[in-house]
């Protein structure tokens, strides 16, 4: 993560039982750190769909991912590839792509982040305590530029764990779910 390390988020939200001085001095780089990302998110704009531009700048709350559960991250060569033996998998022919997706903490909408022309993936996940549990809610996000045209995404999980993916082409897309469902029987 370029902007929103663990260790700065974790000091702001007091995780990590922090001075005083500490605290206020955090608060200060955090808010220098929304500051630089939302002129970096500034200059990504024309590389960028509007809809997925929108999303990253204003994407808070209800609309954005606080919270989200991890769905899915599936990486590979041939994630469109259908291994049923009516055609062949074109060796030297496909380019490394990455799918994330999010359900958000309501339950009403499904986010996708497919990254196209992947040139380097870090994960560091791991489940919080006991293995029975879940990777945990995302606690954010950012799209940030690299050197030359790559983008990277990052996304940073309240335990500490990351995934961080550059790549060249984002499509993202967010669809609305009809929950037939009441929202407390997500906890049972």
């Amino acid at each position: 993560m370029k902007y929103f390390t663990y260790e700065l988020i974790a000091t702001t939200n007091e995780w990590t039982n922090p001075s005083a001085g500490e605290l206020r001095f955090a608060r200060k780089r955090l808010h220098k750190a929304i500051e630089k990302y939302w002129r970096e998110l500034e200059n990504l704009r024309p590389r960028i769909s509007e809809t997925a531009w929108k999303f990253f700048r204003y994407g808070r709350d209800d609309s954005g991912l606080h919270d989200a559960r991890l769905l899915s991250f599936r990486i590979g060569d041939g994630l469109d590839y259908k291994p049923d033996g009516s055609s062949p998998f074109r060796l030297n022919h496909q380019k490394t792509s990455a799918i994330v997706e999010f359900l958000n903490y309501e339950q009403d909408f499904h986010y996708t982040f497919d990254l196209r022309l992947v040139s380097r993936v870090h994960a560091d996940l791991f489940v919080d305590q006991d293995p029975s549990e879940s990777l945990g809610d995302l606690y954010l996000l950012e799209l940030t530029g690299t050197v030359g045209k790559d983008l990277q995404l990052g996304f940073l999980f309240a335990t500490g764990a990351t995934i961080v993916i550059k790549f060249k082409r984002l499509v993202f897309r967010r669809r609305r779910l009809k929950r037939k469902y009441k929202p407390g029987e997500m906890y049972r």
